[in-house]
């Protein structure tokens, strides 16, 4: 097959990381496979190398078999395309936009500069839900478009399926075992512990100002806990500030992120239900590192058995807490997380994802053509 991966702006990101990995997954199976980008905001070895174009239309974009995107602005611009050479244009999504709008709209969320209860707080409040409608109104015509429909967890296909009525494939994310491998011994978790938290902080479903209090809540008990962060994004002053984190990693590769997960005794996962997969347990897990998950559908979606991690409710930082001890000072129920993680990550290798990805597309290919 000849294929496009087109996305508009490559950072340092879970979504571009997992768009990158299918593209080398693809190109390892003999497929022609045509990397293309508007902007290239950050750097960060990646194995295969984007090619900047000047724009998104039927003159810069390589001939292809089909075209795969991964945002809604590149669905409307690339389904023009699409459309006019007759091929498939593939909405590979790892979130679902409508979702994180209506959350605003119902009132379930409310962002922190709205809180205030003061006349002006509430009229400026009253127009950004109007333009939160309208966003949902457009986010609505370009799900509406007959694109093929790929999402990493079944809480996203679902979403899809409900709201619009249309099919959608399931694609989980896929971790390198090569990189991702176990830890030489079990830790000794009699001393300091080492937690580790992977996340964007100013990502609200990322929840990671949850972590902090917790974090902050054993260390006010006089536990020894030594708090790792790491994010796709510059560390912003109100993290710095809280005081809970020990030591900053700022974009760093799969290797080094393998190591912290080896060298830590706990990884936490805090998000929110707005959370598309979540790569980090699956990751931790694949190298015998523990983990405090919330329950949320998308981090229940790793296995029927719920007994991989250890969950917590939503925004609830003393039961994660609570977690990190309980983890610590139970050998047995830690030796069964170990277990329960390496089995449950073996299902997320790259090598099964890549052979799903090309079934999926070669189904809608036209001919279903080969290399």
């Amino acid at each position: 097959m000849k294929l496009i991966y087109a996305i508009r702006h490559v950072g340092m990101t879970g979504g571009v990381k997992v768009f990158f990995q299918h593209v080398e997954l693809l190109r390892k199976m003999g497929h022609t496979v045509h990397l293309i980008t508007r902007f290239i905001d950050e750097e960060w070895g990646f194995r295969v190398s984007p090619e900047i174009v000047q724009s998104f239309n039927d003159e810069c974009v390589p001939e292809a078999d089909g075209i795969v995107v991964t945002t809604p602005k590149d669905v409307r611009d690339l389904w023009k395309v699409a459309r006019k050479r007759k091929i498939p244009l593939f909405h590979f999504m790892q979130g679902f936009e409508p979702d994180y709008v209506l959350e605003r709209i119902r009132g379930d969320v409310v962002p922190d500069f709205f809180r205030s209860k003061d006349v002006l707080t509430r009229v400026k409040y009253a127009k950004k839900i109007f333009g939160w409608k309208r966003k949902l109104r457009r986010f609505d015509r370009l799900y509406r478009l007959p694109a093929v429909k790929i999402a990493i967890s079944p809480h996203l296909v679902e979403g899809v399926e409900k709201r619009y009525g249309m099919p959608c494939s399931l694609l989980p994310n896929g971790i390198d075992r090569n990189v991702f491998f176990p830890k030489a011994a079990e830790l000794d978790y009699s001393g300091t512990l080492k937690i580790l938290s992977v996340g964007n902080f100013n990502l609200e479903y990322k929840a990671i100002p949850d972590i902090l209090n917790a974090v902050k809540i054993l260390k006010d008990q006089g536990e020894a806990v030594y708090l790792t962060r790491v994010s796709p994004a510059d560390i912003p002053d109100a993290e710095r500030r809280h005081g809970a984190v020990d030591r900053f990693f700022v974009r760093i590769s799969e290797a080094e992120m393998a190591d912290l997960y080896r060298e830590s005794h706990i990884l936490v996962s805090a998000s929110t239900e707005i959370e598309g997969f979540g790569l980090p347990p699956v990751e931790a897990m694949s190298t015998g590192t523990p983990v405090v998950l919330t329950r949320i559908s998308p981090f229940l979606a790793f296995d029927e058995a719920h007994d991989y991690a250890y969950f917590v409710n939503v925004h609830r930082p003393e039961k994660i807490a609570q977690g990190i001890l309980e983890i610590a000072g139970n050998k047995a129920l830690r030796r069964s997380l170990v277990k329960r993680g390496f089995e449950v990550s073996e299902k997320y290798s790259i090598e099964t994802i890549g052979k799903m990805l090309e079934d999926i597309l070669r189904k809608h290919i036209k001919g279903n053509k080969g290399e």
